[in-house]
């Protein structure tokens, strides 16, 4: 199971929780014109007023909703640093890369000296 899931719509229906709980205190003071909309909102098939089966389903419909938009923020999320990784995975693979061509450049060098010896009065850096 995957718990990261389950713990980000967790998080997302607590936010969604609080802008729910602000909304309906902008609508307590913005007057009785949005609660007709609201009221309106609710009226099911048989035109009345906050119907069992149809507001559960709503609710329902609405959460399942909710929770598609965390999962694919999550997702997206997953996405975003699984790139993130992969670059640095690169930019690793490339800065060893850089060393191990410096090392072999070093013990060519050496080995150059080595061969041919070691002239005095020569101004190497490598000496």
């Amino acid at each position: 199971m995957n718990y990261s899931a389950v713990a980000a719509a967790a998080a997302a229906e607590n936010d969604d929780d609080d802008e729910e709980d602000e909304e309906d205190e902008e609508d307590n003071d913005d007057g009785d014109e949005e609660a007709e909309v609201e009221r309106e909102r609710e009226r099911d098939s048989d035109g009345e007023i906050g119907g069992g089966g149809g507001e559960g389903l709503k609710r329902l419909a609405r959460a399942i909703e909710r929770f598609g938009e965390v999962y694919q923020r999550v997702e997206a999320e997953k996405l975003r640093q699984m790139v993130e990784l992969e670059k640095q995975r690169m930019q690793f693979a490339k800065d060893l890369e850089v060393q191990r061509m410096r090392m072999f450049m070093d013990t060519q060098v050496q080995l150059e000296r080595i061969k041919h010896g070691k002239r005095p009065g020569s101004n190497d850096i490598y000496s």
